[in-house]
C-alpha cells in the first residue's frame, strides 16, 4: 500500500495542476464577460464555458482512476492527448489565430515532457505544431468555420504568427527536454541509490530499525523482522515499547542524557511464537543534514546461542577442572582403601561367632568401605574415562536392552515407552551410550511420575540444521521435575538432590556426551517433569 501511494503522487498533483488551469481560465472567462473587455461573443463564451465544464469531467475521471490505482502508461496517453484536444478547441473558439489561450500549447509542451519523459519530446512537439497549424491554417483558409465575433487573418498574419509560435514550441520543448533528461539523470541515480541503500540495510547481519523523536518506528529492515517474527508493514508506526517492553526501559532516560557513544546492554525478548531471545542492542542518536537530533537509530543482535554456547563452555572448563582434581585424589584414596578392605576382611576371619556386637560393626565397615569404593569407581569413570570408540550403535536395540534391564530391577512397575525408528543408528561407544540412557532413564523412574511412565523419542534432524546428518533423542518423564535453582547445576559433579545420591550420574553423562561431539540440555518445571535432549552424530546408511 505504501509503494501504491508514492506511485500515485505525479497523477494525483496532475490533477491538480490540472483543476487549476481550467479554473483559472473559467475566472478570466467569467472576468471578461462581467466587464465587457474581451472581444468574445455570446456564441464564444458558452463554447468557452461548455469547455470548462469538459475539462472539470475530464480531470475528475483522471484524479479518479489515478487513486483508484489505475494509472499507468494508458491513463498518460489519454490525458495527454485529451489535454491537447481541449487547449485546441480553446484555441479555436477564442479567436484561432489571436486567440489569448496559445500560450497553453507551451504549458501543455512542459508537461507532456515531464510526465512522459525526454523521449516524448519531439511527439509532443510535433503535436503542438500540428494542432496550432490546423487551427490557425483552417480558420485562414475557411475550412473550420470561425466562431461569431471572430475576426479573418490574413494569410501573411497567419504565416506570421505560425512562425513565431512553432519557434517558441521548439526552443520549448529543447529547454524542456534538457530539463526531463536532468531529471531522469538525478532520478535514476536517487532510486540506484536508494535501492543500493535498502540492499545494504536488508543484507545487514544486525536488526536494525529507526525511531522518530516521539519514540515510533519509522523503519524495519529484513533481519529485524526474522529475528523480532514480524513484518515491517506491521510494524512501522507503532511505538518502540510495544515492540521491545523491555528495551524502552533500558532506554528510559538516554535521549536526555546524550551520553558519549552508543548505549549498549542486553535484555529479554519474547517472540509471538512463545520463544525467549536475549538481544543485545545498540542504540544511537540519528541526527539530520543540520546536525540536529531526528530520532534513534537502534541495532540489535540475537544472542541467544552465544549466551548458551558461553555457558557450556564454562560448565566445561569447571568440570574439566575437576576432572583433573578428581583423578589424582580417586587413586590416592583408592589405594589405602584396598588396602583397609583387606584386613577388614581378615580381622572378620578371627573373630570369634558369639561376639555379636563386633560382627555388627563389622559388617557396617564392610558395607561402608563397598559404598566408598563404588564412589571411588564413579568417580573415577566420571573424570578419567577412555575415549570414545567410533561404531554403530542401532538406538531401537540399545533401549530394549535398557527396558528389560529396568523391568528386572525395582523399578519393574515403570513402563518405558520407546518411539524410535527401527533402522536408526548413530555413531559412538554403545557401552558408554549404554551408561549415559541408562542413568537418565533411571532418574526419570526414581522421579516417581504419576502415569509410571518414561517415553523415550528419537529421530533425524534436518540435514540444514547441522553441518552433518545428526539424530535428536529425548528422554521425558511427568514426575516431580527439578527446581530452577538446582538445575542450574544439575551437571556440577557430587551435587545431587537425592538423600542417597552420589552427584555424579548426570555430570557423567554430560562428559560422555560432550566427548561424542555431542549436545545435552535439560528442561524441567517442578511438578511437570523434566525433559532431556541429547543430539549425537547420526550413521550414514
Amino acid at each position: 500500500m505504501r509503494g501504491a501511494s508514492r506511485a500515485d503522487v505525479g497523477p494525483v498533483n496532475a490533477f491538480a495542476a490540472r483543476l487549476m488551469a481550467i479554473a483559472a481560465i473559467f475566472a478570466l472567462a467569467v472576468l471578461l464577460q462581467l466587464r465587457a473587455l474581451g472581444p468574445y461573443s455570446e456564441e464564444q463564451l458558452t463554447a468557452l464555458y461548455a469547455l470548462v465544464l469538459a475539462g472539470f469531467l475530464l480531470s475528475l475521471s483522471y484524479g479518479v482512476l489515478a487513486i483508484y490505482g489505475r494509472s499507468g502508461p494508458r491513463l498518460l496517453a489519454c490525458e495527454l492527448i485529451g489535454d491537447g484536444l481541449l487547449i485546441t478547441a480553446f484555441v479555436y473558439c477564442s479567436g484561432g489565430v489571436g486567440s489569448l489561450f496559445a500560450f497553453l500549447f507551451i504549458v501543455w509542451l512542459v508537461h507532456a515532457v515531464l510526465r512522459a519523459g525526454s523521449r516524448a519530446a519531439v511527439y509532443a512537439c510535433g503535436a503542438a505544431t500540428a494542432s496550432y497549424a490546423a487551427v490557425a491554417l483552417g480558420t485562414a483558409s475557411g475550412w473550420l468555420p470561425p466562431f461569431e465575433g471572430t475576426a479573418a487573418a490574413s494569410f501573411d498574419e497567419t504565416v506570421t504568427a505560425f512562425g513565431i509560435h512553432t519557434a517558441a514550441f521548439v526552443s520549448v520543448t529543447l529547454l524542456a527536454r534538457r530539463l526531463a533528461r536532468r531529471v531522469e539523470i538525478g532520478q535514476s541515480e536517487l532510486i540506484e541509490l536508494g535501492e543500493l541503500q535498502q540492499r545494504i540495510v536488508d543484507n545487514v547481519s544486525s536488526g536494525l530499525l529507526t525511531v522518530t523523536d516521539n519514540g515510533h518506528i519509522r523503519s524495519f529492515n529484513r533481519e529485524a523482522e526474522r529475528i523480532t517474527d514480524c513484518r515491517a508493514e506491521d510494524v512501522v508506526g507503532w511505538e518502540l515499547g510495544r515492540l521491545f517492553p523491555a528495551l524502552e526501559e533500558a532506554l528510559l532516560g538516554a535521549a536526555e542524557s546524550e551520553r558519549a557513544g552508543p548505549l549498549r546492554g542486553e535484555v529479554p525478548f519474547a517472540r509471538r511464537d512463545g520463544e525467549e531471545l536475549q538481544l543485545g542492542f545498540s542504540r544511537s542518536t540519528l541526527r539530520d543534514a543540520a546536525g540536529r537530533p531526528d530520532g534513534a537509530i537502534l541495532i540489535f543482535q540475537d544472542l541467544t546461542r552465544v549466551r548458551e554456547m558461553e555457558e557450556r563452555l564454562r560448565r566445561s572448563e569447571r568440570l574439566s577442572a575437576v576432572g583433573q582434581l578428581a583423578t589424582g585424589l580417586a587413586h590416592e584414596i583408592r589405594n589405602p582403601l584396598a588396602s583397609l578392605s583387606g584386613a577388614i576382611e581378615l580381622l572378620g576371619v578371627d573373630l570369634r561367632s558369639e561376639e555379636a556386637s563386633s560382627r555388627k560393626l563389622l559388617r557396617i565397615v564392610e558395607r561402608e568401605t563397598a559404598r566408598l569404593n563404588r564412589l571411588v569407581s564413579d568417580f573415577l569413570s566420571y573424570a578419567g574415562g577412555r575415549e570414545p570408540r567410533r561404531e554403530r550403535v542401532v538406538l531401537a536395540e540399545l533401549f530394549e536392552e535398557i527396558e528389560v534391564l529396568l523391568g528386572s530391577g525395582e523399578h519393574a512397575h515403570v513402563r518405558l515407552e520407546i518411539e524410535v525408528p527401527a533402522g536408526l543408528a548413530v555413531i559412538g561407544d554403545s557401552d558408554q551410550l549404554r551408561q549415559v540412557f541408562w542413568n537418565l532413564i533411571l532418574n526419570a523412574a526414581e522421579a516417581k511420575p504419576p502415569d509410571d511412565r518414561v517415553r523415550v523419542r528419537a529421530a533425524a534432524l534436518p540435514p540444514a540444521a547441522l553441518r552433518s546428518p545428526h539424530v535428536g533423542i529425548e528422554i521425558e518423564d511427568r514426575g516431580s521435575g527439578i527446581p530452577p535453582e538446582a538445575l542450574e547445576r544439575a551437571f556440577e559433579p557430587f551435587f545431587t538432590t537425592k538423600p542417597q545420591g552420589t552427584g555424579l550420574g548426570l555430570a557423567t553423562v554430560h562428559r560422555v556426551v560432550e566427548a561424542h561431539g555431542g549436545e545435552l540440555s535439560v528442561s524441567s518445571e517442578p511438578g511437570k517433569g523434566t525433559l532431556v535432549g541429547i543430539v549425537l552424530e547420526q550413521e550414514e546408511s
